[in-house]
């Protein structure tokens, strides 16, 4: 089982969730912009941008994720 450990790295780390949290924030956007399409009967707008919205999502917490897993989890071994 790996262990975990503090991150190491403050500045990857901002660097990964400043990453994210700009992808979640225009995933929003995206997100709101399609509520507001199908609101006006443009099922398309929503649509288009319902999707962009849920793929900026999932990258921002992947994002996230992978930073915290990176700096966390991966031991390096030291000579």
């Amino acid at each position: 089982m790996a262990r975990s450990a503090p991150p190491q790295n403050t500045v990857a780390l901002a660097a990964g969730f400043g990453i994210g949290i700009l992808w979640i924030v225009m995933a929003a956007t995206s997100l709101w912009s399609a509520f507001r399409g199908y609101a006006n009967d443009r099922a398309d707008w929503g649509l288009a941008w319902g999707l962009v919205g849920v793929l900026l999502l999932a990258a921002g917490i992947a994002a996230m994720v992978g930073t915290w897993w990176h700096l966390t989890r991966v031991i390096t071994e030291e000579h």
